[in-house]
């Protein structure tokens, strides 16, 4: 049977192969949303997909030159859909049969909104719902913590990103270039990752095996692992899991820390002293607490991973949250949820 740490492990080949198709997979979105002639883009997801659009966003936003929403389809539907007002929409489900997505894709058809649905599979209910719908490349993930479609998300955004960006005038040749050769290395940042991680759990299995609480910290689009951290933390070991940006988490919610908890901080893509310095404070009250950096200077809380530019880093770290988590499941046999559930 196929588990939740092959499927990441798949992402490493699968992140070389979107990335190899680069203009050819992104093309459909990139004409659509060119042509529109909205100054602004508008992703509506939730869970795992919401997650990897707010890894992307801040390379989206950059290589776009025009402001970049990342929202839930509830709060889409309530009032977000307002302000920008001539903002082109995106809506995503991996699997095709996410409700509340539906309905957003309904809200925008009933409003006459510009909007284009992303999906790996076509013959889900989203196609009945939407005019254009588009297959960003994962392929088929039958297990339901899914990790291989958000590595594959990120990278599609970030592509798509470069190309309309370079097309529009907003990226100079020579930096979308340079951003096109960092995404064909981020299989070989996401494979480090997994070793990382690997290494960690073995060397530290009955530690972290303790199902205490768990929190994730990160900043800019580490704050999006972070988040994704927190929820495959929640739906594989089953423990409370939080996720907080380095200083929303030292105003107040570092207090609730004790022996045990679970802390995994994720350093800045070019080292954050600030970051070090919280990892450290927090690693005299719980032994659980790692920096996850890729600057390492040998403290022994450290764990290093291996990214060669800071658009690459993200997927590195992402690898190393979803295979820790997968480890820890499978060491407690935490897959099924309460029987009452």
């Amino acid at each position: 049977m196929v588990k939740m740490a092959d499927y990441i492990e798949r992402s490493v080949t699968r992140l070389d192969e979107v990335a190899a198709r680069g203009l050819e997979l992104v093309e459909p979105l990139v004409e659509r949303f060119t042509l529109s002639g909205c100054d602004a883009l508008r992703i509506v997801a939730s869970g795992s997909s919401k997650n990897a659009a707010d890894i992307a966003r801040p390379l989206l936003q950059r290589s776009l030159g025009r402001e970049v929403q990342v929202v839930t389809p509830e709060a889409f539907i309530d009032f977000e859909h307002a302000q920008p007002a001539n903002a082109f929409n995106v809506a995503v489900s991996q699997s095709g049969y996410s409700t509340n997505t539906i309905a957003a894709l309904d809200f925008m058809a009933e409003h006459d909104l510009p909007c284009a649905a992303l999906t790996a599979n076509w013959a889900a209910p989203i196609s009945e719902h939407a005019v254009c719908v588009f297959d960003y490349g994962v392929g088929v993930e039958s297990v339901d913590f899914v990790t291989m479609g958000v590595h594959v998300l990120v990278c599609y955004l970030m592509l798509f990103g470069i190309e309309a960006g370079e097309r529009m005038g907003a990226l100079d040749a020579a930096e979308a270039d340079r951003l096109r050769e960092c995404l064909h290395v981020v299989g070989k940042a996401c494979a480090s990752g997994i070793s990382a991680a690997r290494a960690l759990f073995e060397n530290q299995k009955l530690a972290l095996s303790t199902q205490a609480p768990a929190i994730f910290v990160g900043n800019g689009a580490l704050r999006g692992v972070a988040q994704e951290a927190a929820l495959k933390f929640s739906e594989t070991t089953k423990v409370p899991a939080m996720w907080f940006e380095g200083e929303e988490f030292i105003h107040g919610p570092e207090m609730q820390i004790t022996p045990g908890y679970l802390v995994v901080i994720i350093d800045d893509a070019g080292g954050s002293e600030r970051l070090a310095g919280i990892a450290r404070g927090i690693r005299s009250v719980t032994d659980t607490c790692y920096l996850i950096t890729a600057h390492p200077e040998g403290v022994a809380h450290e764990v290093a991973i291996e990214a060669s530019a800071p658009e690459v880093y993200p997927f590195a770290a992402l690898a190393f949250i979803q295979y820790l988590a997968a480890q820890i499941a499978d060491a407690l046999k935490s897959w099924d949820v309460h029987p009452y559930l």
